[in-house]
Formats: structure tokens, C-alpha cells, sequence
């Protein structure tokens, strides 16, 4: 038997629950399918605990500047790394929460597992069969791990695994140096741990303005090594690794790989859907309205991959939500683009590229 809905809402990130919200303003017939975590990853293993543990950094730095304003005794001060670790988990914890308590209050409108199309309009769950007039496919994101890293095992850490630990050793390495990458290899150098920080390419956050660039390198190089321009690779040493970029090579405990994120669209039957894929399995679609080609398909947030920030989950997951029940698809203008990374200081990219300018 195949239960039939008016819309179906693959994933319970921050678009999928986004659409959610639009979509029941229309109808009380849909289903959310989600398979793994609830709680969004931006809540749970992404932007949320990443500020948090910015916030213990940024607070344990502060000593060095408190005997300017006649507090002394700073020398005396220490952090302790799991107690960080167990105030972050808890802050993130409670986000979550109000997540969960959402997919909770669906009951049988919520369903465990992993979907697959089989064609426009109808989903496999296994030896469950699921149509729907409507489907948003809002699956997200996860971090790209190439085999040599890997291989690494425990030893290699990614931010889904990072704010798990219990505890971090006092050296590490963060390959990739994007505005994640920054972020983290910041705070960790201000709570004390050696960080030495990589990237294949000689700019970081996102900047492709060279001046820009190299003040932002010039500052945060004043509170952690970092090696640019010459792809890393780990060689395994007894109990520890070397981490090797062209000539220069540093012996660390963990390595923290941050090379950005996929998305979650592979084994999903995308290929049923009669569609071209690009290079990463992605359909085309309207940034505008969000639907796939002229099907009754959607696809929002990290899924996408149009630009993986939150706030643009959001947007997406609104206006695929919007759009699921209406026969004339409304043509969204679409914010100015906007990413900023939360280093000291902050590094902010804000409309087109400067590469892309004339």
C-alpha cells in the first residue's frame, strides 16, 4: 500500500524544518522523512557550537589585555579544555532540543529513514512506499574527508565530531583554511593548544582580494603557524602524525579537517528524477523558486549547494515551503550574498567575489 501526501520533506536541517513551516500553513497532509540526527547541523555539530567554543576562547584571550584596566593576577589563570568542552555540548544540547521536540510533536507525520525517488512523485523507505504531489529534498551537508586523512581514524577529526571530545591534545593541525577552518584554529590557539594550520591554496575565508588577504593572514599568523600554498599530507609516526606541506612539516596528536562540506544527495535516486547531475551529484534547478527543472521536486539549504551559509538555508527552505502548493511558482530575489567568518578580527565577503568583479 502507498500512503500519498499532498507535499513530502526529505531532511529536518534548517531549510527542511523551514519548509515545514511554510508547508503547514497550507495543508496538514505531509510527512517528514528524516534519516540520522534531528536537531539541524548548524545546532548540533555547526555554527552554534563553533560560537560557543569561540566564546570560551575569546573570554581565556581577554587575560592578556586585563592588566591594561588595573586587574592583575591574570598570569594565575588556566583553562581547563574538557570543561569547555562539557559547557559547549551543554549550550548545543539545548539548542537542539527545541528541534527535536518538533519532529517529536508530528508523531506519524514524522518517519525515520532513508529515502529514495523511484520516480518524480514517489519515495522507497525500504519495503515502505511513499507519493507525494510534492517533494523537497532538504538532506544537507557532510564534511569532505579524503582517503589519506581518513585513514587517520580516531585520530582524524571533522566539526561533526570536533565538540564530542572529551578532551584535545596540545597539538594539532586544521587542514583547510577556509572561514570554519580559521575559526577553529583561532580558538584553539587561545586555549593554549599549538595549532598549525594548512591549505593548498594562499588565500583563507574566502578572500580573493590579495591585499585583503594578506592583512587577514598577516594578523591571524601572529597567534598560529600557518602553511599555505602546498597541498598537506599526514605520515603516520608511531603514535603521532606528520603533517607535510612542500618542505615544511609539524609533528602533531590530532588533525581537524575542515576542506568544506558535501552534499547529502548521493544514493537518493536522484539519477530517477530524468535530470542532468553536475559534479556533485546536484540537479539543476531555479534559485528562485527552488524547484528542480519544470518537476514537482525541490531542493533547499547545504542540499543544494547554491551557498552553504544558514541563513541562506533558511531563505531556501522558506521558499521552497512557499512554492510546494501553489500552481504558479512565485520568482524570490534572492539576498545579497553574505559570508562572514568569526575570527578576531572578523573576515566578512559581502556581494560578488572580488574575483568575479570587472
Amino acid at each position: 500500500m502507498i500512503k500519498s501526501y499532498d507535499v513530502a520533506i526529505i531532511g529536518a536541517g534548517s531549510a527542511g524544518l523551514t519548509a515545514l513551516r511554510e508547508v503547514r500553513k497550507q495543508t496538514d497532509n505531509f510527512v517528514l522523512i528524516n534519516d540520522g540526527s534531528y536537531g539541524t547541523t548548524c545546532a548540533r555539530v555547526g555554527c552554534m557550537p563553533s560560537k560557543a567554543l569561540i566564546e570560551a576562547a575569546t573570554a581565556y584571550h581577554r587575560r592578556k589585555t586585563l592588566e591594561t584596566f588595573g586587574v592583575g593576577g591574570a598570569e594565575g589563570l588556566a583553562v581547563d579544555i574538557p570543561a569547555v568542552l562539557r559547557r559547549v555540548r551543554r549550550l548545543r544540547d539545548g539548542f537542539v532540543e527545541g528541534m527535536l521536540k518538533i519532529a517529536d510533536d508530528l508523531k506519524d507525520r514524522s518517519i525515520a529513514g532513508r529515502a529514495r525517488f523511484l520516480e518524480a512523485q514517489v519515495l522507497s523507505l525500504g519495503e515502505r512506499r511513499v507519493h507525494a504531489r510534492k517533494i523537497i529534498i532538504a538532506t544537507g551537508s557532510r564534511p569532505i574527508v579524503p582517503k589519506e586523512w581518513a585513514a587517520l581514524g580516531t585520530r582524524m577529526l571533522t566539526s561533526d565530531d570536533l565538540f564530542a571530545q572529551e578532551t584535545l591534545p596540545s597539538h594539532m593541525a586544521v587542514i583547510g583554511m577556509g572561514g570554519l577552518g580559521c575559526e577553529i584554529a583561532q580558538a584553539l590557539a587561545r586555549l593554549g593548544i599549538e595549532v598549525t594550520g594548512f591549505d593548498a591554496a594562499d588565500h583563507i575565508a574566502g578572500l580573493s582580494d590579495a591585499h585583503v588577504n594578506r592583512q587577514a593572514v598577516a594578523l591571524l599568523r601572529a597567534e598560529f603557524t600557518m602553511q599555505l600554498g602546498q597541498a598537506a599530507e599526514p605520515v603516520i609516526e608511531g603514535e603521532r602524525i606528520r603533517v607535510r606541506a612542500g618542505n615544511e612539516s609539524v609533528m602533531v596528536d590530532k588533525v581537524l579537517v575542515a576542506l568544506g562540506r558535501r552534499p547529502n544527495v548521493d544514493q537518493m535516486g536522484i539519477e530517477n528524477l530524468g535530470v542532468g547531475l553536475d559534479e556533485r551529484g546536484v540537479p539543476p534547478f531555479d534559485a528562485r523558486t527552488m524547484q528542480i527543472a519544470d518537476l514537482p521536486v525541490y531542493i533547499a539549504g547545504d542540499a543544494s549547494r547554491h551557498l552553504p551559509l544558514l541563513h541562506e538555508a533558511l531563505d531556501e527552505g522558506y521558499i521552497a515551503g512557499y512554492n510546494a502548493l501553489r500552481n504558479d511558482q512565485v520568482c524570490f530575489e534572492r539576498r545579497v550574498p553574505l559570508a562572514i567568518a568569526f575570527t578576531d578580527p572578523g573576515i566578512a565577503v559581502v556581494g560578488q567575489p572580488f574575483d568575479d568583479l570587472n
